[in-house]
C-alpha cells in the first residue's frame, strides 16, 4: 500500500484516504444491516400452487406375473443390469438436457391452459382405483407457483427446501434453469439468490418425471416393483431466509459428518452423558466475519433445566465455513426410550456482539444402544425385545402425499398396537415421521431407497452412496432411529459394495452409538453391525454370514405362509376364520422368534406389514397387514395390543373377543386376546368357563400352504400375554361376553352380539384424536357402519353399496360409491383451505341416509 502511494501529490493522498474512509463506513453499514435483521425465517411454501399433468389419462397396462408361487423364496425377483457404463457426468448431462428439451416443447403448449389449484403434499393424480398398480399416474407433470419475496426476507440468503418429489425434479425460477434433482425420497435445495426479484412477482416451475429410470435408486421398473412409486410433490416445501452469516443446511453443505447442526451423545449412563454438538457456520459476506459466537442451549423438556456451551469469538473468511464442536455434560440425564420418550430442546444460536444473527432449534434425545450376539439388544443398558412392524408411507387414492397430521394418525395406530419398532420400508419417509416417533416413543429402522434391483454402472452406485450420506445427515439427530439400513432391500450386490456402504455410513456418524443394518442374502462377507436374518424354505431364519454378530428378522408373517397365496393375506370381507388365520400366523412365528432357538441372538422381529398395501404387479390390495388399507383393525391387531401390560404407561386392561358371533353349525373355538390373568366367558348371561391364559406346548406349524394347526392352545410359551382359547363352544344366538380379571378382581369386559337385520347406517370420522386440518392436503377416512337395531355391525355384509356425498368445505378423494367389506364401507375425505364444517352424507337403497358433520381446524401459519 505504501509503495502504491509513493509519487502521489498531497491532494491525491487526501482523496485516497477519504475514499478508504468512505469504503470502511459502507462496510460497517453493510455489517450492521446484515446483522440487524431478524435471524432465520422459515415459511411453509406449500400453498397456492398450480399443477398440470401431461400424462393424465389412464393407460391400461397389463399386470406382470411377478409373484405367482407358494414357494417362500419366490418373493425374490432380483434384477441386475451390467450394460454400458457411461461416465456419471455424461449421464447427468443427458438427464438435464432431456428435461430442458422437454420443458421447451411442453410448457409453451400448456402454460395458458387451465391448471389445477393445489396445496402440498399433492399427488399428480388422485387415483380412482383402490390399487391402481401399473395404471398409477406415470409421466410428466408440472407444478408452478407465483410468489413475492416478503419485505423482511430481502437482503438475506434465500433458498427452498423440497422434502420430497417423485422422482426427477427439474426447477426453473423466472424461466431460468436452476437445478435438477434425481430421486424421490430425500430432500433437495433450490437456491434463490441471484434468481429472484426482490421488487416484484417471481415464478417457480417444477417439472416432475416419475417414469422408470434405471439410474435412480430404487431403479426397479414400476411394473415389477413390490410397492408403488406414486407421484407429485408429495411432501412439504419450505422457504428459508438467513443472514449472510448463518448455519448451513446439511443437504446444501455436503460435508462428511457435518453441515448444519449435528448432535450425538457419548459416555451415556443413568448418571451422566456428554452431548457433542457440531455446528457449521458459513460466511457469505464479501468480507471476513469476526467475533462470531456459537451458543448451544440444551433444555430438558421434562423439568426445564437448562445447560449451555459458548465458544470464544470466531473469525470466518470470505465465502468460507467454520466447523465448531462443543460439549455439554448432562448429569442424571432423562434418557429416551419407547416407554419414556424424554426429549431435550437444543437451541443453537449464532451471535455477533449483542445481536442474534441466526438460530436453529430441534428436539433431541439421549439414549445408549447396544447389540450383542450373546446378550441381544439393550437400550440404556437394559435388555429390550424389539416388537416391530414394517410400514409403507402410502394411503389409498392419495399415494405418498400424506400430511403431517395423517402421518401422526398412522403412527398413533401403530404405537397403540403395542409395536415399539417400525422399519420404514423401503425408503426414507417424511421428516414428520421421525419427529412423531421421537415424541411417541417408536424406534425406527431407516432404509435407503432400494428393492430387488442393482445397476452396476457408476452413477447408480454413486447415487446409492449419496443416498446413504444424505439420509444420515437428514435423520442423524433423531433418537428414534436405532438402525440404519444402508443396504438395497433384497438385492444381491457384490460383497465389496455392501462393505463400502457400511463404511460410508460410519464415516457420516462417528462414535460407538451408531449401527448399520442390512441383508446378507447370497453374500460370503458383509460388515453390518446388525445383519438381517436370512430365509430358508420351508421355514428357517439363519444369520450365519456374520456368526459373531446378532441378527434381526426384518420381515415375517406373510410369504412363508403360502407365498403369493399366503393365508395371512385377508381382509374383513374374507370373514372371521380368515382373520383368525392371519392372527395365528403372526402369533405362531412371533412366539417362535422370541424363544431360545432364536433369542437373544435374534434381537427381535418385524411383521410384514402393519397396514395392507399395494404392489404394482397386483390387481388388488395386498392384505398382509394387521390393519387394512382403510386403517380398520383385524384380529391380529388386538393380539399385539394384548401384549402390552395392563399397568404400562398410557395403557389399561383390555379384552377382545376375536369372533363376530355369527351362526355356526358345530362347536368351535372362541379366541380371546387379553392382558388379564383370567377370562370368564358368558353366553347369554350364563357362565361357560373361566380360564387362565393358554399354556400348551410349542409345536411345528404344519402345512405352511394350508394354514397349519391353528389355535391348539399352545405356541405361546414366549409371549408376554398368551391368548385364551375356549374350546368346543356351541354357538347360540344372542351375545357372548368376556370378563377380564387381574388378581381376582374384574377390571374390564367386552360383549359381542349376533347381527340381526340391517336397519341403519352409522358414520364415524377416524381422526385418531387429531382433527382434520383445513390446509388443502390433510385427509381422513370416514367409515359407514351398516348396523342392526342394537348397533351391531353386519359383519357378513359384502354386498351393500354405500353412496357418499359431501358438502361445504371438503372433497371426496377416490370413488364416492363404495361396496361394504365386512359391513363397513369407507371413504377418504380431504378438507379444502377454508376452516369450518364438512357434512358427509351416506345412503344405500335399503337404508335411510345418515349425516355426519366434521369441524375442521385452521391450518397453522
Amino acid at each position: 500500500m505504501i509503495k502504491a502511494l509513493v509519487g502521489l501529490n498531497p491532494d491525491s493522498i487526501k482523496i485516497f484516504a477519504m475514499k478508504k474512509l468512505l469504503i470502511t463506513a459502507i462496510c460497517l453499514n453493510i455489517f450492521q444491516f446484515a446483522f440487524s435483521q431478524q435471524p432465520r425465517l422459515v415459511t411453509k411454501f406449500s400453498y397456492n400452487w398450480e399443477m398440470f399433468s401431461i400424462d393424465s389419462s389412464y393407460k391400461l397396462k397389463n399386470t406382470a406375473e411377478v409373484r405367482n408361487s407358494t414357494s417362500f423364496s419366490s418373493q425374490f425377483n432380483q434384477e441386475h443390469i451390467t450394460g454400458q457404463n457411461l461416465p456419471a457426468d455424461s449421464i447427468k448431462a443427458i438427464e438435464v438436457r432431456e428435461a430442458i428439451k422437454g420443458f421447451e416443447s411442453e410448457y409453451a403448449q400448456i402454460k395458458g391452459l387451465k391448471w389445477q389449484s393445489v396445496s402440498l403434499p399433492h399427488p399428480a393424480r388422485y387415483e380412482q382405483e383402490l390399487n391402481p398398480g401399473v395404471n398409477q399416474f406415470t409421466g410428466i407433470c408440472y407444478y408452478r407457483k407465483q410468489f413475492v419475496v416478503p419485505a423482511n426476507y430481502k437482503g438475506k440468503h434465500l433458498y427452498l427446501r423440497f422434502e420430497g418429489a417423485m422422482q426427477t425434479a427439474t426447477v426453473w425460477i423466472n424461466r431460468k434453469f436452476v437445478t435438477q434433482h434425481q430421486g424421490g425420497y430425500l430432500p433437495f435445495i433450490v437456491p434463490l439468490d441471484n434468481y429472484v426479484s426482490n421488487a416484484g412477482n417471481n415464478e417457480i416451475i417444477v417439472r416432475l418425471d416419475n417414469r422408470d429410470n434405471a439410474n435412480v435408486p430404487p431403479g426397479k421398473p414400476s411394473a415389477t416393483l413390490g410397492f408403488l412409486y406414486w407421484s407429485g410433490i408429495y411432501r412439504d416445501v419450505w422457504l428459508i431466509a438467513t443472514n449472510p452469516v448463518h448455519i448451513t443446511d446439511p443437504v446444501e453443505a455436503n460435508t462428511v459428518a457435518g453441515g448444519g447442526v449435528f448432535a450425538r451423545c457419548e459416555n451415556i449412563s443413568s448418571k451422566s452423558a456428554d452431548v457433542i454438538v457440531r455446528t457449521q457456520v458459513k460466511n457469505a459476506m464479501p468480507y471476513k466475519a469476526s467475533a462470531i459466537v456459537v451458543k448451544q442451549i440444551l433444555i430438558n423438556l421434562k423439568n426445564n433445566i437448562r445447560l449451555q456451551s459458548i465458544t470464544q469469538g470466531l473469525e470466518i473468511s470470505v465465502n468460507d465455513v467454520k466447523d465448531v464442536e462443543q460439549k455439554i455434560s448432562v448429569s442424571s440425564p432423562d434418557l429416551w426410550s419407547p416407554d419414556q420418550p424424554n426429549l431435550y430442546l437444543l437451541k443453537t444460536e449464532i451471535w455477533s456482539g449483542d445481536q442474534l444473527i441466526d438460530n436453529y432449534s430441534q428436539k433431541i434425545g439421549i439414549r445408549k444402544l447396544f447389540y450383542s450376539r450373546s446378550e441381544g439388544f439393550k437400550l440404556n443398558d437394559k435388555p429390550l425385545r424389539i416388537v416391530g412392524t414394517n410400514r409403507h408411507q402410502d394411503c389409498p387414492f392419495i399415494g405418498n402425499a400424506l400430511s403431517e397430521a395423517a402421518q401422526y394418525r398412522d403412527l398413533k395406530r401403530i404405537k397403540e398396537a403395542g409395536i415399539n419398532f417400525v422399519r420404514l420400508s423401503h425408503y426414507p419417509q417424511d421428516p414428520s415421521v421421525y419427529n412423531i416417533c421421537d415424541s411417541l416413543g417408536i424406534m425406527l429402522g431407516d432404509p435407503i431407497p432400494g428393492w430387488q434391483f442393482f445397476n452396476n454402472n457408476e452413477i447408480f452406485k454413486n447415487r446409492v452412496f449419496s443416498d446413504i450420506r444424505e439420509m444420515i445427515r437428514r435423520d442423524r439427530n433423531h433418537p428414534s432411529v436405532i438402525m440404519w439400513e444402508v443396504s438395497l432391500n433384497e438385492t444381491y450386490p457384490p460383497d465389496s459394495f455392501r462393505i463400502k456402504s457400511s463404511e460410508i455410513a460410519h464415516e457420516e456418524y462417528p462414535g460407538d452409538n451408531f449401527f448399520t443394518a442390512g441383508d446378507t442374502y447370497a453374500a460370503k462377507q458383509t460388515k453390518w453391525d446388525v445383519p438381517f436374518n436370512s430365509w430358508i424354505d420351508p421355514f428357517g431364519r439363519p444369520q450365519d454370514i456374520q456368526p459373531e454378530s446378532p441378527g434381526f428378522v426384518r420381515e415375517y408373517g406373510d410369504y412363508e405362509f403360502g407365498g403369493s397365496s399366503s393365508t395371512t393375506r385377508v381382509n374383513r370381507s374374507n370373514g372371521e376364520k380368515a382373520l383368525l388365520q392371519n392372527a395365528w400366523n403372526l402369533q405362531w412365528e412371533h412366539n417362535l422368534l422370541r424363544g431360545p432357538q432364536y433369542y437373544p441372538w435374534t434381537i427381535g422381529d418385524a411383521t410384514w406389514a402393519f397396514f395392507d398395501g399395494f404392489e404394482s404387479f397386483s390387481k388388488t390390495t395386498s392384505d398382509w397387514g394387521m390393519m387394512d388399507v382403510y386403517r380398520l383393525p383385524k384380529f391380529s391387531y388386538y393380539f399385539f395390543k394384548s401384549q402390552i401390560d395392563a399397568n404400562a404407561a398410557a395403557n389399561k386392561p383390555m379384552v377382545y373377543i376375536a369372533n363376530w358371533w355369527t351362526p355356526a353349525n358345530k362347536p368351535e373355538n372362541v379366541i380371546v386376546y387379553s392382558n388379564c390373568d383370567e377370562i370368564a366367558l358368558y353366553i347369554n348371561g350364563k357362565l361357560i368357563k373361566k380360564l387362565r391364559p393358554d399354556s400348551g406346548p410349542d409345536t411345528d406349524y404344519g402345512d405352511f400352504e394350508k394354514g397349519g394347526n391353528p389355535f391348539d392352545g399352545g405356541n405361546c410359551t414366549h409371549l408376554t400375554h398368551p391368548p385364551f382359547t375356549f374350546k368346543n363352544i356351541n354357538w347360540q344366538k344372542g351375545d357372548v361376553k368376556a370378563e377380564g380379571f387381574i388378581k381376582g378382581k374384574k377390571v374390564t369386559e367386552q360383549t359381542v352380539k349376533t347381527p340381526l337385520a340391517a336397519t341403519k347406517l352409522k358414520l364415524i370420522a377416524d381422526t385418531q384424536g387429531k382433527s382434520l386440518i383445513a390446509d388443502g392436503a390433510d385427509a381422513i377416512f370416514v367409515h359407514a357402519l351398516i348396523t342392526d337395531e342394537n348397533g351391531t355391525i353386519m359383519c357378513l355384509d359384502n354386498e351393500t353399496t354405500i353412496h357418499f356425498s359431501i358438502s361445504n368445505n371438503g372433497k371426496i378423494i377416490g370413488p364416492a360409491m363404495v361396496k361394504a367389506r365386512g359391513g363397513i364401507a369407507s371413504v377418504l375425505i380431504k378438507a379444502n383451505n377454508r376452516p369450518g364444517s364438512i357434512t358427509i352424507t351416506a345412503k344405500s337403497k335399503k337404508l335411510k341416509e345418515t349425516k355426519l358433520i366434521i369441524k375442521t381446524l385452521e391450518r397453522s401459519k
